[in-house]
């Protein structure tokens, strides 16, 4: 009886036991950061593989620009097509932005004040997604900038519209500019993997089979790109791409 009193003497949450779920809702941000994150793999595989055409010497390096910049022409003219995947690219990355950065801000509202104080060292990329996110929007900047628009803060004195190759090279033959780009390379590799175990898991994967091969293609993936980009600037430093 004394229990029964106790416990209708406790009160009522302040909070109704259904409360309406924030929107978007949580399983829309993590396919729209799955879709987002495999259209940034596809774009970085392919960019990765026309850098790498700067081992072949600068007219086919600089050919390869120019065809990026004139794909589809003349059914589409000038740099139409270029400015339409710009366009694409860069509401993708806002999208991908924002729904990491929200839904990282309803996890910390969610887990209160209590924080974990350990952190075991598999779960140091799920952590830094954030931060590394946030150090490669800061490279996108400074790259484009930089190798792009050619502005005076990020490029070099010798920046030249249209010689891609030459831009390259001035760029990467900055200490500080390459020494950044290989440790960008670093973070991304690490964005990139968990973020690619991610999008297995958020499209529904739940074989432990195809979870374990989507492990192996996340770290495989993001591993190549890293690589295959890092060689590029080491290249310059050493002399072998001058």
């Amino acid at each position: 009886m004394t229990n029964l009193i106790s416990q209708s003497a406790v009160p009522a949450a302040s909070r109704p036991a259904t409360t309406r779920p924030p929107l978007p809702p949580n399983w829309v941000l993590k396919v729209v950061m799955a879709v987002t994150g495999v259209m940034f793999v596809g774009f970085l595989l392919f960019h990765m593989a026309g850098n790498l055409k700067v081992f072949l010497g600068p007219e086919e390096f600089n050919h390869y620009a120019e065809w990026l910049r004139t794909l589809f022409n003349p059914l589409m003219p000038g740099e139409s097509f270029l400015w339409i995947f710009r366009i694409v690219m860069i509401t993708a990355f806002a999208a991908h932005i924002y729904s990491g950065t929200t839904l990282f801000i309803r996890g910390r509202r969610a887990r209160g004040t209590h924080r974990r104080r350990a952190m075991p060292a598999k779960r140091w990329s799920v952590r830094s997604m954030l931060m590394t996110g946030a150090i490669i929007l800061c490279f996108v900047i400074f790259h484009l900038l930089d190798m792009t628009i050619g502005a005076t803060a990020a490029s070099t004195d010798e920046f030249t519209k249209g010689d891609a190759y030459g831009n390259l090279v001035a760029s990467f033959q900055r200490p500080a500019v390459a020494l950044f780009y290989g440790l960008t390379m670093l973070l991304i590799a690490i964005h990139l993997a968990h973020g690619l175990w991610s999008v297995v898991n958020d499209l529904g994967a739940t074989g432990h089979r195809t979870r374990q091969v989507g492990l192996l293609l996340a770290g495989a993936l993001a591993v190549m790109i890293a690589l295959g980009n890092m060689a590029i600037p080491l290249a310059v430093q050493l002399g072998w791409v001058a």
